[in-house]
């Protein structure tokens, strides 16, 4: 009676470890594609040619940080969100009343194939989000995002982003990822 119960534990772990091998195989195929994109990727001259236009709509969104600050959490949201093109729940698809007028004709200026939103930060640092695109080949998305940082503390990126710094306070960054990976 022990012998097919043995078997069976065999057989399954046997199983598991073949279907944890085959993930692994996956895995390693999706972070070479992963590579590969950033590897060939190109940050885009027209967007670099922009930074002054992206310079002023960060400047008006800071001066009325005041009207953003109330819906930047201590423990919640550690930012402010938006999209006005999204359907999330989550991310504020209209601006404060307050800031909506002094900050939308800026928004609009580099036009939609440059900036689909932003996020403002506790600390004043602010990530414009340029665009994003899929890969056909690869299937890779690559999301690309321009960061303000008004102190200068401009970090570097690792794996799976890639990044240049544009001056001391404006860094222009890719980040690659596989749809349902891992």
């Amino acid at each position: 009676m022990l012998y097919p119960v043995r078997n069976f534990l065999t057989s399954l772990s046997m199983l598991l470890f073949l279907f944890n091998l085959a993930g692994c195989g996956r895995e390693e195929k999706e972070l070479k594609e992963m590579k590969e994109e950033m590897n060939k990727h190109r940050f885009d001259k027209q967007v670099i040619e922009k930074l002054p236009v992206y310079d002023s709509l960060v400047s008006v969104i800071i001066q009325n940080f005041p009207a953003f600050a109330k819906f930047i959490g201590d423990d919640g949201d550690p930012s402010f969100l938006y999209i006005p093109s999204t359907e999330e729940a989550d991310v504020f698809i209209k601006l404060p009343p307050a800031a909506a007028p002094k900050v939308t004709p800026y928004f609009n200026r580099p036009g939609k194939d440059f900036i689909y939103g932003f996020e403002i930060f506790r600390d004043s640092s602010v990530k414009i989000l340029v665009r994003t695109r899929y890969t056909e080949n690869t299937k890779v998305d690559i999301s690309e995002f321009l960061s303000y940082y008004p102190a200068g503390n401009v970090r570097r990126r690792a794996f799976p982003d890639k990044d240049t710094m544009l001056n001391t306070n404006w860094q222009y960054w890719a980040r690659f990822g596989k749809r349902d990976a891992f």
